[in-house]
């Protein structure tokens, strides 16, 4: 299907979970494209030429052909079905009841953990050199805490029930989500490190962890943690 090019806008500073889970479907869609890089600041909001051309304006957005489309859970499922199996690896189940927990779990890593995203922030786990020695990360509040245990806990539901026996996309966004709290230095239970091991050996998820970044953070990232 393929006959038109495929560009995603991301985050310039690779820092994006959300922009992570469409880049890794299209790698693991064995999908050429490019990236258009932004370098997003506070308050900015997408680029102008998103703007004019789509009412919701954000990054991740995805452009083929006509279409241009934003929201992450919304890009990946269009790749799913534009580029359906068998001439594209699944990204996806394909049983109902295993898509629908992959969905249940891309949706809650979505809407929720807002105090754990708020302390720690994921570009964090990438550009650690935006904290300073002399002031090591404050402990988590309680909420951000509780938001920690949720997902190791959910990493070993997962490996109990043996729902992580075929990897699909909704691993990866776990996996980022353990990322971000494992370089920050929080412990992870054995499954929890397991789930995290097993994605990153994946080419697609260690593409976008070793992708080139800027050599300096976001300007956002080094006021709040360097003030």
């Amino acid at each position: 299907m393929q006959a038109q090019q495929l560009t995603l806008y991301v985050d310039g500073y690779f820092t994006s979970v959300w922009d992570a889970s469409c880049f890794v479907t299209l790698i693991e869609k064995q999908l050429e494209f490019t990236t258009a890089r932004a370098l997003l600041r506070e308050g900015q909001g997408a680029p102008a030429r998103l703007r004019e051309q789509i009412p919701i304006a954000r990054i991740p957005a995805l452009q083929h052909g006509d279409l241009l489309l934003t929201e992450s859970l919304a890009i990946v499922e269009y790749l799913e079905d534009a580029f359906a199996p068998p001439d594209h690896p699944r990204v996806l189940p394909a049983a109902p009841a295993a898509r629908a927990r992959a969905r249940q779990i891309m949706s809650w890593l979505r809407f929720e953990h807002q105090a754990l995203r708020a302390e720690r922030p994921w570009q964090l786990s990438v550009y650690p050199a935006a904290i300073d020695p002399a002031e090591p990360l404050p402990p988590l509040s309680a909420e951000a805490e509780r938001d920690a245990g949720a997902l190791i806990d959910l990493a070993g539901w997962l490996t109990a029930s043996g729902e992580l026996a075929e990897w699909n996309i909704a691993h990866a966004d776990l996996a980022f989500a353990l990322w971000r709290i494992a370089r920050c230095g929080y412990a992870l239970s054995p499954a929890a490190q397991q789930l995290l091991d097993r994605s990153v050996e994946r080419p697609s998820v260690r593409a976008y962890l070793e992708h080139p970044r800027p050599p300096n953070p976001p300007p956002r990232l080094r006021e709040r943690w360097t003030s």
